[in-house]
């Protein structure tokens, strides 16, 4: 079956990180308008990620979302996987001569399990992007004269590329669109001294390190 434009340039900047949109050009022959607008759609669906500027703005997949996907790993297939396992078991309890698998079989890897790894903050459990929320929302407790300006200063989006930690509530519920990266319910908004923020949920158990590490320097008793 012949890929689509949009296949074509994945699968080439998934194999050609940080290229350039002429080194793109080049690599998929796709031109003009087409590359643009295509380049633009993903850019804007979070599927590749943006650097620089001009000629020399490279493109590359987005690390975050990749690591996403392969968290995202459904209960349905989960219980799939047992019973097939289960299925297994009992047929090879009722063939015991045939034990030698056969050597055209195909075995096929088993989907990576969601992450569910938990936290205690201050007497709670919490996921990772709830306890990113918690201990934001607990320093500006202890500070609450805190401006946006100095709370990016604290947590810079450095530490969370493209999403950044939290933005202003209008600014994340544009980049959330269809889907909420963001904690948007009125009881998670967080209250600044001049602006309304929400907190980015797009954690996993590697791109939260860097995030752990300032709240430790910070003073916060993270386990």
């Amino acid at each position: 079956m012949q890929q689509t434009n949009e296949e074509v340039l994945i699968g080439f900047i998934t194999a050609n990180p940080d290229s350039t949109k002429a080194a793109i050009s080049e690599g998929t022959e796709l031109k003009g308008l087409v590359l643009f607008n295509l380049l633009k759609k993903l850019e804007k669906e979070g599927k590749i990620t943006l650097e620089g500027g001009g000629a020399d703005a490279t493109y590359s997949i987005n690390e975050n979302d990749r690591e996403e996907e392969e968290q995202d790993v459904t209960d349905e297939e989960e219980e799939s996987g047992e019973e097939n396992k289960a299925d297994g078991d009992d047929e090879e309890t009722t063939n015991e001569k045939e034990k030698e698998p056969a050597k055209d079989k195909i075995v096929t890897a088993k989907p990576p399990k969601r992450d569910n790894s938990k936290f205690k903050f201050n007497g709670e459990e919490y996921g990772k992007g709830p306890l990113v929320r918690a201990v934001v929302a607990k320093y500006v407790e202890d500070n609450l004269n805190t401006t946006y300006k100095q709370l990016k200063e604290v947590f810079p989006d450095d530490l969370l590329k493209r999403f950044g930690i939290f933005q202003e509530e209008a600014t994340a519920r544009e980049i959330s669109d269809k889907r909420d990266r963001y904690f948007l319910k009125e009881t998670q908004i967080i209250k600044l001294k001049d602006k309304k923020i929400a907190v980015c949920n797009q954690f996993t158990v590697t791109n939260i390190q860097p995030f752990l590490k300032v709240a430790k320097t910070l003073g916060f008793k993270i386990k």
